[in-house]
């Protein structure tokens, strides 16, 4: 009798862990699909961003474009290069202040943890992890946390207190510091530099 107990136990511990299981697997893709779209909600805020600043970087080049028709022809070459030069950098400008700008926003705390899960998934890791945000954004580090961990369940993020010397944005690393992502808006201005390149230059 005490032989069929134990089976019988045996039995009702093998169908509790195999419901165990396939509810861990429906949470888990559940989870994924959120971040996912939730990612690609947030990656369409700031291209619509990104679309307005070079927007108006265009305007701005074919304005100086237009001053400058007029220039020596000997001095033509010259003049371009340090035009192309010169308007790169205002819309690297423009563009890093428009960044800036996103702290006013209400869902800026929701945009810092879009970066943080960017970062995340960029290091391919979930365990160990640990981020900094610039001085100004140190309030905001729970809100990140929190946001963070409901669109990447079971991931090990430690908010380091230490301010980091960006403008916005947040750096997440591993525990040991071999490995760290940089999405502040320095770093993520100077990315996309090659593309406000190959965009504005052709107009000059």
């Amino acid at each position: 009798m005490k032989e069929v107990s134990n089976e019988k136990i045996g039995t009702l511990r093998d169908i509790i862990l195999d419901r165990a299981d396939a509810q861990k697997k429906d949470l888990t893709t559940a989870a994924r699909r959120e971040a996912e779209e939730w990612m690609l909600k947030e990656t369409e805020k700031l291209q619509n961003e990104t679309n307005i600043i070079l927007q108006d970087a265009r305007k701005r080049a074919e304005d100086i474009r237009r001053r400058q028709i007029l220039s020596a022809e000997r001095e033509k070459s010259t003049e371009t290069l340090r035009l192309q030069n010169r308007i790169l950098s205002e819309a690297l400008g423009r563009l890093q202040d428009k960044l800036v700008y996103l702290r006013d926003r209400e869902d800026y705390a929701d945009i810092l943890a879009g970066i943080c899960v960017d970062a995340v998934n960029s290091l391919r890791e979930k365990e160990g992890l640990k981020f900094r945000l610039s001085a100004v954004d140190l309030g905001l580090a729970d809100k990140v946390i929190s946001k963070v961990s409901e669109v990447l369940p079971g991931t090990e993020l430690v908010f380091d207190p230490e301010p980091a010397p960006i403008l916005g944005g947040c750096w997440v690393s591993t525990k040991d510091n071999r490995r760290q992502v940089n999405s502040d808006w320095q770093s993520l201005t100077q990315e996309m530099a090659d593309t406000l390149a190959e965009r504005l230059l052709p107009l000059l």
